[in-house]
């Protein structure tokens, strides 16, 4: 049914799946998002990416947020395949709500390529291999990282997996460095998982070439030259972050929480149409792991098909994916934490499971194509990839998608700001620690439309004086937080009027009024409400 330019028909089947997972998005792509922090904190830091190249690129990790500190992009993933996709599109005047919603959809329906093509290489079975891509693509994981634009961009580690089969299968130097290639866009996509592919990927070639066992010299000087390009392709990208572990580093309190348990590959988003009572009353999207049942029993049938060598290397690899995203509950994961700068500076060890479901999707693939041996006629095979891309599709079904409205026009405020000399800016209300999210990233992405430097920010890691900033911010405008506003070179104060409780609102502004240091610029409105703007003169 699919023989005739199999990649094409993948790729529209793929995509009106990837519109499936996540309606209505499609239908509003320039004007609504993901109704999280991340949403906004993605369309910062590809604008961020686009800005920086065009006006100072040797200084592209130092943000504008967190003022100021420095490698502040590298805080958290820098998404920078996405930004350099984004760039030319951002500096033609696209807005990045818009850039952002489609790559993220982009990344959903690539993923689901990528495992066709390596699954279409296994099996020789196109049929077999878009039932796996539709399973690694409708992943109740994606529904649980919906706003998490660099999750959702995957289709690296199937290819990369392919590459690597290809070079041992031909002993070719080309698909050799194309393996490292595919690890390095891995990386610059999403760095957990290009830190994370690099030991599949190296477990995989050594275990097929154990399997080939002689004329393994050429592959594996063709993967060994592979793997010097990506480790000359990654270095400078990640220096700033290896930089910032010396000083920023997670707890065993951060990890642990975000640590597997096998339970929780019983859990789905509460939004799965079958499964979603599973996860209420569940918190943490890290941990909503539920593989389908649909794709297990496909799985279950893959491995007991002959031969068996290349489904049982992805029984195994699926096997360690599954023990690492324990992490602190399992020895091998705390072993690398404690040995292993990189792995210091994640956070979530449960996102490992991501290799599980692509290895449970190549060997779901290896089910379908077992199933269709059984029946004779080309209508009977036909049927039986079409029952299961169905049943698949039903299973995953999580829609409809919370999102929200985005202003597809600047605030007034926000035009006053960029018309102002440059100076560095905080706004007000400043979040309370712990509670450190709050509206942190929509300032981050609002200062996409002036480009001040920012005290303010949303990331993976805050830093020791952020942490004391905002806790002497909570008395503002007392002396002790006048001078830390002094001591940072701030010279503009935003107050947004619409997010303090109304009985402190007077209080604040008679107070601000008192002090002779800050000097009215200003009421305008923000995206929601009134909004006062302050100099503050030294």
């Amino acid at each position: 049914m699919i023989s005739r330019r199999p990649f094409l028909y993948a790729a529209v089947v793929l995509l009106l799946l990837t519109l499936f997972l996540t309606w209505p998005q499609g239908l509003y792509p320039g004007t609504k998002i993901a109704n999280h922090d991340d949403s906004y904190f993605s369309a910062w830091r590809i604008a961020w990416i686009a800005h920086s190249l065009r006006t100072d690129p040797r200084h592209l990790f130092d943000a504008n947020v967190f003022y100021p500190e420095q490698r502040t992009l590298a805080y958290s993933d820098a998404t920078l395949l996405e930004g350099l996709i984004a760039t030319p599109f951002l500096w033609i005047g696209l807005s990045p709500v818009l850039l952002y919603n489609l790559l993220l959809l982009g990344g959903i329906a690539a993923s689901g390529l990528g495992m066709f093509v390596l699954v279409r290489y296994l099996t020789n079975n196109s049929e077999a291999a878009l039932v796996a891509a539709a399973i690694f693509l409708l992943l109740p994981y994606r529904v649980a990282h919906y706003p998490h634009l660099e999750l959702q961009w995957t289709a690296w580690i199937p290819l990369a997996y392919w590459a690597v089969h290809r070079t041992i299968a031909n002993g070719s130097w080309r698909f050799g460095l194309l393996t490292g290639v595919f690890i390095w866009l891995q990386l610059i996509s999403a760095v957990y998982y290009g830190i994370f592919l690099a030991p599949m990927v190296l477990l995989l070639a050594l275990s097929l070439l154990a399997a080939r066992r002689r004329d393994i010299a050429v592959p594996l000087a063709a993967l060994a030259a592979g793997a010097v390009l990506a480790a000359m392709l990654t270095y400078p990208y990640t220096r700033p972050y290896l930089e910032n572990a010396r000083t920023l580093t997670r707890t065993s309190e951060d990890v642990r929480m975000y640590s597997a348990t096998p339970l929780t590959y019983l859990v789905a988003p509460a939004k799965n149409w079958l499964w979603g009572w599973t996860g209420r009353g569940v918190t943490g999207d890290e941990l909503m792991l539920f593989p389908r049942v649909v794709a297990v029993g496909l799985a279950l049938i893959g491995v007991a098909r002959r031969p068996r060598l290349v489904v049982g290397l992805y029984a195994g690899l699926g096997c360690l994916a599954f023990v690492l995203s324990l992490g602190f509950n399992s020895p091998l994961y705390r072993w690398l934490f404690a040995n292993i700068s990189l792995y210091r500076g994640l956070r979530a060890p449960a996102r490992f499971s991501i290799f599980a479901f692509c290895s449970l999707s190549v060997i779901a693939g290896f089910g379908v194509d077992q199933l269709q041996r059984w029946y004779s006629t080309p209508r009977a095979r036909s049927g039986v990839w079409l029952a299961a891309l169905i049943l698949v599709a039903l299973e995953c079904g999580s829609a409809p998608m919370k999102l929200e409205d985005v202003p597809t026009r600047t605030p007034e405020v926000y035009k006053a700001i960029n018309d102002l000399e440059p100076g560095v800016l905080v706004e007000l209300p400043t979040p309370v620690p712990p509670a450190l999210a709050g509206v942190e990233s929509t300032y981050s992405f609002w200062s996409t439309t002036h480009w001040k430097p920012l005290v303010n920010g949303y990331s993976g890691f805050t830093t020791s004086r952020y942490l004391e900033t905002m806790a002497r911010m909570r008395t503002f405008p007392d002396d002790r937080s006048i001078e830390r506003l002094e001591e940072l070179g701030v010279r503009y104060v935003l107050v947004h009027e619409h997010l303090y409780d109304p009985p402190k609102l007077p209080k604040l502004l008679i107070a601000m009024g008192q002090r002779r240091e800050l000097i009215p610029k200003g009421r305008y409105r923000d995206w929601a409400g009134p909004a006062a703007l302050f100099e503050l003169r030294r």
